[in-house]
């Protein structure tokens, strides 16, 4: 249940990142605001890989 209940919290925040992302694609906001969504998204995907695996 816990990991459900992460996992509707990263829903909205990942999807707002990958607002901000792609509006720093267009040139809307700086590319270093997409710089660093894509880090912070990769070492998400990393913590949640090995929390899956850990369990």
């Amino acid at each position: 249940m816990e990991r459900k209940r992460l996992y509707r919290f990263l829903l909205p925040v990942v999807l707002f990142l990958v607002l901000l992302y792609t509006l720093g694609l267009v040139g809307v906001i700086p590319f270093m605001v997409s710089y660093y969504i894509t880090i912070f998204l990769i070492f998400l995907f990393i913590f949640l890989r090995w929390e899956a695996r850990v369990r």
